[in-house]
Parts: structure tokens; C-alpha cells; sequence
């Protein structure tokens, strides 16, 4: 609707630009940064289809594509039933010759629910896919909406693996970043 989406990245991509962005509940990827690029965005960009509704971008002009993939990692409980949600990651190296490991999420409903496939169970999943495709000395970046608030299950059992970087506001503050780096990061509700 009105490039909403892409207005706010151009918007709040600042001086120096995003480097990897990440979507939840995103169709058209292409939209998205065509509507950014139409108000701004700068750089030469790959977005990335993961399935069910989550993609991701990154700058071409200062990545080097290593490698991708996808996998499920939680399902949704029978009282909000939409489907299996996936991460889905990419690896890549930077022009300076560090590598990133860059996992996106969407996770299961109800919104902080635990059992079955929505809670602690759906964070090892997530690490597991870490373990697999991650090489050591990779930086680990997981950025999502989990639908788990910061006290839920999935989140402290991450929170026992990552650092915790940044937590949202929005619906009880469901959407995380987690790193393997033990520096300061930013961020934002967008």
C-alpha cells in the first residue's frame, strides 16, 4: 500500500545504508525493494526467497554470496493454526574478509505459547540449524518475529546460546536479535 514498506527503509537506512534485511509475512520481496529503491534505498541488492512468507536482502556491493538455505523449525499449535515456520539463513563474506551467518525467523502461534513445536523446542531447532551451516568464526546474526515475548520459553532458551542484542515493543516485544558478537547493537521497530 503506498510503498509503505519501502519508504520506511529508505527512510531509516541512514548514511551508511543496511547491509542485510530480513522479512516476516513478506509475499514480494521484489516489491518491497523496488519501492525502496524508488524512494532512495542506495546500493546494488539480492533478496532471497525462504518460503512461508519470509525472504531476506543483501548489499551485492559488499557481500559475497557463500551460501543458503532453509529449513522448518517449529510449527504452529492447533489453536492458531497457519502452518510449519521456517528459518532461513545465508552465508556471507564481507569485502574486509569477515564472514556473517545471517538467520531469519518467523515463528509459531500463539504468541509466547510453549509445548509441542512453539516453545524451547522451536529455539533448539533454530540452533541446530546454526550448527549445521555456521563455520567457526562466522559473526552469527538471528533477527525475527518469534511471537514469543522476551520472558517465554523460546526466547530464554536462545538467550542461553546468543546474546540478546535487541528486543521490540510491538505486541509485547515479539520481535528479537540475537548475535554471537558481544558488542553494542541498535535497532528498531520498523
Amino acid at each position: 500500500s503506498d510503498r509503505s514498506a519501502g519508504k520506511l527503509i529508505a527512510q531509516t537506512a541512514g548514511s551508511e545504508g543496511y547491509d542485510i534485511i530480513g522479512f516476516q509475512e513478506c509475499d514480494d520481496r521484489w516489491r518491497i525493494l523496488g519501492d525502496a529503491k524508488a524512494e532512495g534505498l542506495q546500493g546494488d541488492w539480492e533478496a532471497l526467497d525462504g518460503g512461508r512468507a519470509i525472504a531476506l536482502m543483501y548489499r551485492k556491493d559488499r557481500f559475497t554470496f557463500l551460501d543458503s538455505g532453509k529449513e522448518d523449525v517449529g510449527e504452529d499449535s492447533q489453536k492458531q493454526y497457519y502452518g510449519k515456520r521456517s528459518a532461513h539463513w545465508v552465508r556471507l563474506r564481507h569485502s574486509d574478509g569477515n564472514t556473517v551467518f545471517y538467520i531469519n525467523h518467523h515463528g509459531p502461534l500463539p504468541v509466547s505459547s510453549g509445548g509441542g513445536c512453539t516453545g524451547s523446542a522451536t529455539s533448539h531447532n533454530i540452533m541446530r540449524v546454526i550448527a549445521s551451516h555456521a563455520h567457526k568464526g562466522d559473526a552469527i546474526i538471528l533477527t525475527g518475529d518469534f511471537n514469543a515475548e522476551p520472558s517465554s520459553s523460546r526466547i530464554q532458551e536462545l538467550s542461553k546460546r546468543l546474546n540478546k542484542v535487541y528486543s521490540g515493543t510491538s505486541m509485547g516485544g515479539v520481535d528479537h536479535i540475537f548475535s554471537n558478537c558481544k558488542h553494542d547493537a541498535h535497532g528498531s521497530n520498523l
